[in-house]
């Protein structure tokens, strides 16, 4: 018998349905490839662009600037402040970095910061990464008083006075003090001088006819090169003073006063108790044979009960306050 042979048939296949196949192919792959792209960049947080910017950038005394930073680490503290270049600065507080590592907040300026170009700065304390942008004042909402008026400084009773207040001097250091006017002129006013505890305080007068708007004090250790800056506005009598670092502990002193000394006569301070008596100083008796002395106690002195003793050279009387020094004068009677 004889095998019947194998038929074998090949299929045919027109090259247009092979080419529509093979773009549907390729198409349902790219659809796939562009959902796992999609889902891959969903799944991924946002990433703020590093930077910082404020707006507006210029404006006004009345005008409320926004400053917004990014690039911190998320949940990082981060330290705000505004300066005026080789001047001042003014902390503006501690703020969190969002999830996407930013921060934002709002300041309004004060008249005392005068116009001009300013920066707004921004540094993470745990990632140390800081940013600085800047911005403008005009001050056109408080106009600089038209005259040529000269104000008097220092030493002149009669007009408004303030005292200049700043702390971390070193003992008894000699301060070189300057002054900005509204006008913007830098003036060279006289030396002070901070008290054994590094304490800066000094009066400013200023006359009537003095010039109306900010004025900025620099005040510039000789021996330490510390600096510190106090603003106040004058409008015909002063407002708004501020100190970049008022005195947190103030001066431990003892005030001794009375009477009934000689005229003119001079005066031998003593205190007793601790160690004994030392002399802290000479004065003299005014014209009604009064007496007034401030006695600093100095740093390092012991706690214990002392007398603040004044005995008048010619007349012998004497006028005496007892106190006591535990950290915190108390006047004993």
């Amino acid at each position: 018998m004889l095998r019947q042979a194998a038929k074998i048939e090949f299929i045919t296949i027109s090259p247009s349905i092979l080419l529509v196949a093979l773009k549907s192919l390729m198409f349902r792959a790219l659809i796939s490839f562009i959902a796992i792209l999609v889902f891959s960049l969903a799944a991924v947080p946002p990433v703020s662009a590093s930077g910082m910017w404020v707006s507006p950038s210029d404006g006004d005394y009345d005008t409320t600037y926004t400053v917004h930073a990014s690039g911190f680490v998320p949940g990082e503290r981060v330290d705000t402040w505004v300066n005026k270049p080789y001047q001042w600065r003014v902390g503006q507080g501690q703020y969190t970095a969002d999830a996407g590592g930013a921060i934002e907040f709002d300041f309004r300026p004060d008249v005392t910061w005068g116009t001009g170009g300013f920066f707004a700065s921004a540094q993470g304390l745990s990632s140390g990464r800081e940013y600085t942008a800047g911005f403008a004042i005009g001050g056109g909402g408080y106009p600089l008083a038209p005259c040529g008026c000269n104000a008097v400084f220092l030493g002149s009773p009669g007009g408004t006075a303030v005292n200049y207040n700043a702390q971390g001097y070193g003992s008894s250091e000699i301060v070189v003090v300057y002054m900005t006017d509204p006008s913007a002129q830098l003036h060279r006013l006289p030396n002070a001088q901070a008290d054994q505890w590094g304490n800066l305080a000094f009066p400013v007068y200023l006359s009537q006819d003095s010039l109306y708007g900010p004025y900025l004090f620099t005040a510039r250790g000789l021996t330490t090169g510390r600096e510190s800056f106090n603003t106040l506005t004058f409008w015909g009598g002063i407002q708004n003073h501020r100190s970049s670092n008022p005195i947190s502990f103030a001066t431990p002193t003892v005030t001794l006063q009375g009477g009934g000394l000689q005229p003119g006569e001079q005066v031998v301070v003593r205190r007793a108790g601790g160690a004994g008596a030392v002399n802290v100083g000479l004065a003299h008796a005014d014209a009604n044979g009064g007496f007034q002395y401030s006695y600093i106690i100095p740093p390092g002195t012991p706690f214990g009960d002392y007398t603040l003793t004044a005995t008048g050279a010619a007349s012998k009387s004497q006028l005496a306050q007892p106190f006591r020094w535990d950290g915190v004068v108390t006047l004993l009677p």
